[in-house]
């Protein structure tokens, strides 16, 4: 066996171990009410697919809370088809299903468990098991994303800090929607970054591989199918295709303005108007697929698109006015953009009501007391690892310190676009800064990678002044 072929097996042996470090912690996850929301609508899976009508899943107004009209136009659908198809692996039908509308949020934790409102065990750890799968799958996705900026350093440090991460493995762990968001979101991502290296390689900066039309066009396609798949997975996720957006847009900046001061630039392969141009097309790929996937959108498109905006609007003001934490100032997101990723523990419930409740209060308990719930940085490694992310994002302006070529350089978009979506978010709610973890994941991934390479250029450096 080669050193090649058993080092790509440590790789798989690697991702297996996160996978199962995972899958192994999902049925202690502590329960949350939207969890039974999304079991609940997931009878749509038979609908669409059993009862192949998938026209009966087509909504207009008016809409009224917790209906099913409300609950269709508000969420994405991928979470609920990937749930309907566990439970009906696992033997489940629609008359397992939680009643209407699945958690009442105007009943106790006590109450809604006595009407039958909480899926039974079985039941729910059969509809986590997608959100899950999606979840192990995404920490794959980081460590290619980390392989890209330096090969196995980045690409074990990302992956592990990324699946140890106690807020990333609660949320992705519970029969919701974030496990699909985080793992077509990081498959934008990396699609971009594919994208930009090789318009960067276009240029003469990479030679590990010839320009082939074939590859482009699979690249390109990858990003629209992955970013339609990101946006009907949950509406938020358009922070991840308009960051990957932004990376691409900044690579081929980049690499015109590269050119130019070379004083070249003719016969470009690619130029910023024709990268603009690609990007729309596969943004209108994008949302065909969002469409095709979203039957709720399927009578008078553009009507329910409107509907969704403002139903999503109404939902946020509700959700201030209900919350006496919010609204959140201006300082506090900012706050929250330090503190969240790395020192700030995992925030089990958003509502208030949870407060009184000892079998909540228990379960949360017994969760994070198992090695399972992932690593509790605390300040004493949360700061060094946000420290770490600064250093990274500092290095980024270091040639020296950083990988050849500009494509890196969309990594700020990304972080920009993400942070100024959070900084128009006026509630406290640590779930909403999901997609914000894996930017700063990358960061303190490249500031490590940045530390390593200028301690060894201090170290040849040194040596060769002894000689």
């Amino acid at each position: 066996m080669t050193p090649r072929i058993r080092a790509r097996l440590l790789d798989a042996l690697w991702l297996l171990v996160l996978a199962v470090y995972v899958f192994a912690g999902m049925p202690l996850a502590s329960f949350h009410g939207d969890e039974a929301m999304q079991i609940y609508m997931s009878h749509d899976y038979a609908t669409a697919f059993i009862r192949r009508a998938p026209e009966q899943l087509k909504v207009q107004p008016p809409y009224y809370i917790d209906e099913d009209n409300w609950l269709r136009i508000l969420n994405g659908s991928v979470n609920r088809y990937a749930i309907g198809l566990s439970w009906h692996l696992a033997g489940f039908t629609t008359g397992d299903l939680p009643p209407r509308p699945g958690w009442d949020w105007g009943l106790s934790v006590e109450r809604n468990v006595e009407t039958g409102h909480r899926p039974p065990p079985a039941l729910l750890n059969a509809s986590r098991f997608s959100s899950t799968l999606f979840l192990a799958l995404s920490a794959g996705l980081m460590f290619a994303i980390g392989w890209q900026f330096g090969g196995r350093l980045p690409a074990y440090f990302m992956s592990a800090l990324y699946t140890l991460n106690p807020v990333i493995l609660l949320n992705g762990r519970r029969a919701m929607m974030e496990g699909s968001l985080l793992f077509f979101g990081l498959l934008t991502i990396f699609a971009a970054i594919l994208i930009s290296k090789m318009m960067m390689q276009n240029r003469g900066e990479f030679e590990t591989r010839p320009y082939s039309r074939s590859r482009e066009i699979l690249l390109w396609a990858l990003l629209a199918l992955a970013g339609g798949l990101t946006l009907t997975s949950k509406h938020s996720g358009v922070v991840f295709i308009a960051g990957a957006w932004g990376w691409i847009l900044t690579a081929v900046v980049v690499k015109n303005l590269s050119l130019r001061e070379k004083g070249g630039g003719e016969g470009s392969i690619t130029s910023l108007p024709v990268t603009v141009l690609k990007l729309a097309a596969a943004g209108v790929l994008a949302v065909t697929l969002f469409v095709a996937l979203s039957p709720a959108l399927w009578n008078d498109v553009p009507s329910r698109l409107r509907d969704l905006v403002e139903q999503r609007e109404g939902l946020l003001q509700i959700q201030v006015e209900a919350d006496p934490r919010a609204p959140t100032t201006l300082g506090q997101r900012f706050e929250g953009l330090l503190v969240q990723p790395f020192m700030t523990p995992a925030m089990h419930y958003e509502s208030l009501v949870w407060d009184g409740s000892p079998a909540a209060a228990a379960e949360i308990a017994d969760y994070m007391a198992s090695p399972l719930s992932g690593l509790q940085f605390g300040l004493l490694l949360g700061l060094p690892l946000t420290l770490l992310a600064g250093f990274g994002l500092a290095a980024l302006v270091l040639p020296r310190l950083r990988p050849a070529g500009g494509w890196i350089l969309g990594l700020p978009a990304w972080m920009l676009v993400t942070a100024a979506s959070l900084l128009v978010n006026p509630l406290p709610w640590q779930r909403y800064y999901l997609p914000w973890l894996p930017v700063i994941t990358v960061l303190a991934g490249f500031g490590l990678l940045a530390a390593w390479r200028g301690l060894s250029t201090l170290v040849r450096s040194r040596r060769v002044g002894e000689t």
